[in-house]
C-alpha cells in the first residue's frame, strides 16, 4: 500500500513497543503488590528464656530488612531484631528473655522493601508461663547469646529493655540507626555476678567448691589471739 505511510516495518516496530510497554506494566503491577508474610508466633513465652519467632516472605528477594517487633504487653513503644535469613524467604530470630514484669508480650513482624515501602502483620499478644519449653538449635542460642535490639524512640538510648532480661543483649541500634555496645546491660550483668559471688562465698566457706567453673576457696582464717593473762 502507498500513500498512506503505513508497512510492515512500522508495524513491527509498534508491536515492538507495545509489547515492551506491557512488560514495563505487569512488573510495575507486580511491584506495587505488597508482600505475602506468613508469620510463625510461639504458642508462650516462658519465663527466663529466650523464644523462637519465625516468618515466611513471598516474593522471597527484594527486602531490604526483615524485622520482628516486640514490646512488653502495656508498653507503648516497640525494640526490634534484625532476623536471620534461611533461605528460599524464611527469617527467624531469637526473643530476648521475658523478666519477671512482663506477663504477656506483643509481637509483629515488619519487611521493607528498596524503595523503603512497609508491610506489617497483624499484632499479637503472647502469654509467657513458667510451663512453657523453649528448644532452640545451636545456632539459635548463638544468636539469642548475641542480641543488637534496635530502638524505636531517643528515650529507649541509655536505658535498659523494659520488659525484658539483659542476659544476651550486646548491642543496640539507636534511631538514627548507629550501632554500639549496650553499656547498661553489660553493667547490670556485671553488678548481678558480683553480687552472686558475693552470696556464695559465705556459704561454700566450709569446704569450697566450684560454681559456674570458677573455683571458689575456702579463706584461711588466722588463730585469733589469746587473751593476755
Amino acid at each position: 500500500m502507498t500513500g498512506t505511510g503505513f508497512s510492515f516495518e512500522k508495524l513491527q516496530r509498534g508491536c515492538k513497543l507495545f509489547l515492551a510497554g506491557s512488560t514495563v506494566c505487569a512488573a510495575a503491577v507486580v511491584h506495587a503488590a505488597p508482600p505475602i508474610l506468613a508469620p510463625i508466633f510461639p504458642t508462650c513465652l516462658s519465663k527466663g528464656a529466650n523464644a523462637l519467632v519465625s516468618l515466611s516472605v513471598k516474593p522471597e528477594t527484594g527486602w531490604s530488612s526483615v524485622r520482628v517487633y516486640f514490646r512488653r504487653n502495656g508498653s507503648p513503644y516497640f525494640y526490634y531484631l534484625e532476623m536471620r535469613a534461611d533461605g528460599k524467604g524464611n527469617y527467624w530470630a531469637t526473643l530476648p528473655r521475658p523478666d519477671e514484669t512482663t506477663h504477656s508480650a506483643d509481637i509483629q513482624f515488619s519487611v521493607k522493601d528498596v524503595e523503603g515501602l512497609e508491610t506489617r502483620s497483624a499484632l499479637t499478644t503472647v502469654d509467657v508461663t513458667s510451663t512453657c519449653n523453649a528448644n532452640l538449635s545451636p545456632e539459635q542460642e548463638r544468636f539469642a547469646r548475641n542480641l543488637v535490639v534496635g530502638e524505636t524512640i531517643t528515650n529507649q538510648a541509655g536505658e535498659a529493655v523494659v520488659g525484658w532480661q539483659c542476659i544476651g543483649v550486646v548491642s543496640r541500634i539507636n534511631v538514627n540507626g548507629q550501632l554500639r555496645p549496650d553499656a547498661v546491660c553489660r553493667a547490670l550483668l556485671c553488678c548481678a555476678a558480683i553480687a552472686k559471688q558475693k552470696e556464695l562465698v559465705p556459704i561454700l566457706l566450709a569446704g569450697g567448691g566450684i560454681v559456674g567453673g570458677v573455683i571458689i576457696h575456702e579463706r584461711e582464717h588466722k588463730e585469733a589471739s589469746k587473751p593476755r593473762i
